[in-house]
Formats: structure tokens, sequence, C-alpha cells
């Protein structure tokens, strides 16, 4: 009897992991194919705003930091197993396209998941991309502030291991590119699947002007 009822008990801790771990999943995937890579007619005069931040040298930056260059913006987080490599490279792959036109542009990284994003952590991360890319961290209403201004999203989900804890979490986010001009105003976005040589063309469009 005490058997049975182990056995029962296990598999419900199994079946309510599992439960988790898909609903979790579901979220994640739902909330990519939302990500079209637009923002909605009508309120791009409502996408970005003033900042204060630190890069990933600790040194504090905000808006004005960035205000004589076009940007584009990407918000991820460094845990993260797809997207936000999947998009940093071919951000990589872009700026190698775009040759001298990368003195017109920053290419910003902003974390959604400022408590493990550290500048360190930060720093680490970059290593494995294009090192023109600058990777921007702070507190966490600071970067709260940050997705309001942006209209970007964000949300801890549980991990393969099961329920999202304090230490163990992913992160559910928008996965749009922005494209900002000097003067804070939204050019363009992209999808975060879009083909390097493409987003090259669209920017390249508008550093040329």
């Amino acid at each position: 009897m005490k058997t049975q009822t182990l056995k029962r008990g296990l598999l419900t801790v199994v079946l309510s992991a599992a439960i988790i771990g898909g609903i979790a999943l579901v979220d994640y995937l739902v909330q990519l194919g939302n990500s079209e890579g637009t923002v909605p007619p009508g309120t791009e005069a409502q996408i970005g705003g003033v900042f204060s931040l630190l890069n990933q040298f600790n040194e504090p930056v905000d808006n004005e930091s960035y205000a004589d260059r076009y940007k584009l913006i990407f918000f991820g987080f460094t845990n993260c197993p797809d997207v936000c490599p999947t998009t940093l490279s071919r951000m990589t792959q872009a700026l190698s396209q775009l040759g001298p036109l990368n003195d017109q542009l920053y290419p910003l990284f902003i974390t959604v998941d400022p408590e493990r994003d550290t500048p360190a952590r930060l720093k680490e991360y970059a290593k494995a991309f294009d090192p023109r890319i600058i990777y921007l961290t702070g507190s966490p209403d600071e970067i709260a502030k940050v997705l309001k201004a942006w209209k970007a999203s964000r949300a801890k989900i549980a991990t393969e291991k099961g329920e999202a804890t304090e230490e163990d979490y992913s992160m559910s986010h928008s996965s749009v590119l922005y494209l900002m001009s000097p003067d804070d105003r939204l050019l363009d976005s992209y999808n975060w699947e879009i083909r390097p040589d493409k987003m090259v063309d669209s920017i390249r469009e508008w550093l040329e002007q």
C-alpha cells in the first residue's frame, strides 16, 4: 500500500512538472509567433525614451550617450538558449555587411534579466559576437522603465527542470529589433528571424539618406 501511494505521489509530481513545462513552452512559442517584427501602425511615436543604464564595462550611460548615431536595439538575456544568440549572430553578420556605414550606427543589446546580467556577465558574453555591439543593464526598476518605453515584454518562465525559482528560470520576451534615428524616432523594426542581407538593405537605405 505504501509503495502504491509513493508511486502515485511521484507520478503526480512528474505530471505536474510536465504540465508546467508545457505551459511555459506554449507561452514562449506563442510569444515568438506574435512577434512579427513590426510596430502596430500609429504607435511609432510612442516607442523609445530616456534611460540611464550601465554598459558591459560598468560605465554609466544614457540615451544622450548614443544621440549622435542611428541605433539598432534588441532586448534579450544572456541565458537565452536560442533567440538571443541567433539574433546577435544575425546582427554580427549585418554589421559585417554594412562596412563603413557602421560608423553611423550603435548596435545595442539591452538585457531583460538585470538580476543575472551584470556588467561582468555581459562583458564575458560579448566575446562571442561582434565587438561593436554594446551591452546594457541596470537596476530592475530602470530596466522596467526601458521595456515600457519600447513596448517590450518579458516574463519569467519555468526551465526544463520545472517551476521557475529565483535562481533557476528562463525568460519569455519580445524578439523585435528596433532601428532608431539619432533623435530617437522609430524608423523600422525587424523580426529576429530576418536574413541579415534584408536587414542590411533596410538599414542602408536610412543611413545613406
